[in-house]
């Protein structure tokens, strides 16, 4: 529900979401899985499952083996990685069967996916776990697309519907040969009742004659399902993700895509106001959704909780609106809320399970400053003296086996060998930091928290914590190895974990220098109860490791402090220029233009962020333009405080037209003349 400042007259964190190993419990047993959900996701998201190979995790499957999480940000989707117990699956037995079930409903839960577009994919013994589903619960996934596997026995095709299945496959694979591909399509073809002469096209994708991949398709199963084949020249056993072919995950959504098991819910269209307005009224507040189809009331439930208190709110409808209106007489306390709306029904049959969205409702003053506090940044150095490559005051290290073996290191350990502390020259990203490796151990933690004197103390509210994180050799960066991050209670009782944490650079094993070109991360996670916590930095990846430094944790500006109060800062910034122009400018054109927007802004209040945003963008603009018209002018009367206007480029320099994706480079302008650049992190 945050969204991120347009306003470049406030500096705030970015929140950017990693997905981490997380802990699903199915009959008893604990199971684990990465989950990726990526920013805007919308209602009614589609969900993909994809499996990783034997011998294989599902870390490797989502950052090396494929590109789902890469798709699932561009479509939109939800994309769960699943482990395997002791990395391989059950394809005989319902035992994993349970798992997707599980995984099927715990995401139905959190991010309100569509059930009746849930999908399968899998690698390897992933892809022979995919055709299991298939003859197992095809009443719960619309489509399979198994990669490089294919059941090594019977070829039985018996799900209880038929089934629309894409199979992927290298043409050189030397473990699931190719020669046992079509065995198995053929009795897919013969279940769903497709068409027994293909339609072959080579190369494939049409239009590029360098693709070397061959598409088959059988058409015309019962329900209109089809059976289809990609064939990889020459590739291996791996999952084709080469730009040079047609890409297994591409393909693979634009396959499921196409299918559903029933009818689309209806989706929302817009929501007025606007999801992550603030200032609204305590009383006689009313929400509009618009949908893309008519939709009914009845069943509907409509309700705003937040600030310990709920209102269920009243439901009608006029064709694709509906209106939500807080009853007569009721006055809600100041604070955050989240509107959830469920279960409503469209003309076309489908049913959105659940919309939700966020409202801050009371008015909020803002000031002249970002009111942002920063509740904890350690300096490092402070304890070089005594503990040297050491573990410094108020942090713990532990690395630790499967079996329960544990090395600990307490804090002041002095000059510890493995996961320490490193120093480096003053002056570039950040100058000292955490060596994390595993090294010969399963898992390296290091912890800070755990001592009196050393406490972080923190009470109920949002945080943002920031850190940067870079690669300490060639391996590492090429084995593209991540980290966690996680926020515990005292006792251990997780809060929030952050994980698969990526880095970029290479130091190559130098301390003797300064660090440029690292991962800034940010984050926002929210505490629930005032108590003492534990922040932590884990990594699992052997000899492989990364150097972590600059931590600061701040509490999270407001949403009226970041749309609102960014868009009066840069009116007081636009009103300062103006006064400070000498009279012989007053005439030029961009010196008119920024009059007319200060007069045009005058007063000017809302309660959505995108309409600051655009007003903000605008003033910034004029000012912006007055700054080019009357450079080197003396009468500028210079403010080093706030900048007033913003470049963005990318990490090789070249300039971009708006904020990029990912990392880059802004670099700030002030009216004093001075230039500040900035390594950013965006959703």
């Amino acid at each position: 529900m945050k969204r991120l400042l347009f306003s470049l007259l406030v500096l705030c964190s970015v929140v950017a979401w990693g997905q981490g190993l997380e802990n699903l419990t199915v009959n008893g047993a604990t199971r684990t899985m990465i989950v990726h959900a990526p920013a805007g996701l919308g209602e009614s998201p589609a969900l993909v499952i994809a499996c990783h190979g034997a011998n294989q995790d599902a870390n490797y499957h989502s950052t090396v083996n494929s590109a789902w999480i890469e798709v699932s940000d561009r479509e939109k989707f939800v994309v769960v990685f699943p482990n395997g117990e002791n990395k391989f699956w059950d394809i005989s037995g319902n035992k994993d069967i349970d798992f997707v079930l599980a995984i099927i409903k715990e995401m139905e839960s959190r991010y309100g996916i569509n059930t009746n577009r849930v999908y399968m994919t899998g690698f390897s013994m992933g892809g022979m776990f995919t055709y299991h589903c298939a003859n197992r619960i095809a009443d719960r996934i619309a489509a399979f697309v198994p990669v490089s596997g294919y059941p090594m026995g019977e070829k039985i095709a018996a799900s209880s519907r038929p089934v629309p299945i894409l199979h992927c496959h290298g043409t050189g694979d030397d473990v699931c040969v190719f020669s046992g591909v079509q065995p198995t399509l053929d009795a897919w073809i013969k279940r769903n009742g497709c068409n027994t002469t293909p339609v072959t096209t080579r190369p494939y994708p049409v239009g590029n004659p360098n693709a070397n991949t061959t598409r088959t398709d059988w058409l015309d199963g019962e329900n209109g399902v089809e059976v289809s084949l990609l064939a990889f020249d020459g590739k291996g056993h791996w999952q084709c993700e080469d730009k040079a072919f047609a890409r297994v995950s591409d393909e693979g959504w634009a396959f499921m895509n196409r299918w559903s098991l029933g009818p689309d819910a209806p989706k929302v269209a817009s929501v007025e106001p606007e999801d992550g307005s603030f200032d609204l009224p305590q009383s006689g507040l009313d929400i509009t959704l618009s949908f893309d189809e008519a939709v009914e009331t009845d069943g509907v439930t409509a309700v705003l909780a937040g600030a310990s208190t709920s209102c269920e709110l009243e439901v009608s409808a006029s064709g694709h609106d509906m209106t939500l209106s807080m009853p007569a007489g009721v006055t809600l306390p100041k604070g955050s809320y989240t509107l959830t709306v469920e279960n409503v029904k469209g003309e076309s049959g489908g049913v959105m399970k659940k919309f939700t969205c966020g409202y801050v409702i009371g008015i909020e003053e803002v000031g002249e400053q970002l009111a942002v506090k920063t509740v904890f940044e350690p300096d490092l150095r402070a304890t070089q003296g005594s503990v040297g490559e050491g573990i410094p005051a108020g942090w713990y290290r532990c690395n630790s086996r499967a079996n329960g073996e544990k090395d600990e290191k307490e804090q002041n350990s002095a000059n510890t060998g493995g996961a320490r502390m490193k120093y480096f020259l003053e002056g570039g990203d950040f100058s000292e930091g955490f060596y994390l490796s595993a090294r010969d151990y399963d898992k390296c933690e290091i912890t800070y928290g755990r001592y009196d004197g050393y406490r972080l103390h923190l009470v109920p509210g949002k945080y943002t914590v920031n850190f940067n994180s870079i690669f300490w050799n060639k391996g590492s960066l090429d084995g593209k190895v991540t980290f966690d991050f996680t926020v515990a209670g005292i006792d251990g009782s997780p809060v929030t974990r952050f994980g698969s944490l990526a880095s970029t650079g290479n130091l190559d094993e130098n301390s003797g220098r300064t660090i440029e070109g690292s991962t800034l991360h940010a984050y926002e996670f929210e505490i629930p109860t005032e108590g003492d916590y534990l922040v932590s930095y884990t990594m699992t990846s052997g000899w492989a490791a990364v150097i972590v430094g600059g931590l600061k944790i701040t509490t999270s500006a407001s949403a009226a402090d970041i749309y609102k109060g960014g868009f009066l800062r840069a009116m007081a910034a636009a009103v300062k220029l103006y006064g400070s122009i000498a009279p012989e400018y007053l005439e030029l054109q961009e010196v008119v233009n920024l009059k007319s927007v200060i007069d045009a802004y005058e007063g000017f209040t809302s309660t959505s962020p995108s309409r600051y945003e655009a007003a903000t963008a605008e003033v910034l603009a004029a000012i912006e333009a007055v700054n080019a018209s009357v450079a080197g002018v003396d009468d500028v009367v210079a403010d080093g405080e706030q900048p007033v206007s913003v470049e963005y480029y990318d990490l090789s320099g070249r300039r971009l037209s708006g904020r990029p994706e990912g990392i880059g480079i802004a670099c700030y302008r002030y009216l004093s003349g001075r230039v500040v650049t900035k390594k950013i992190v965006s959703e």
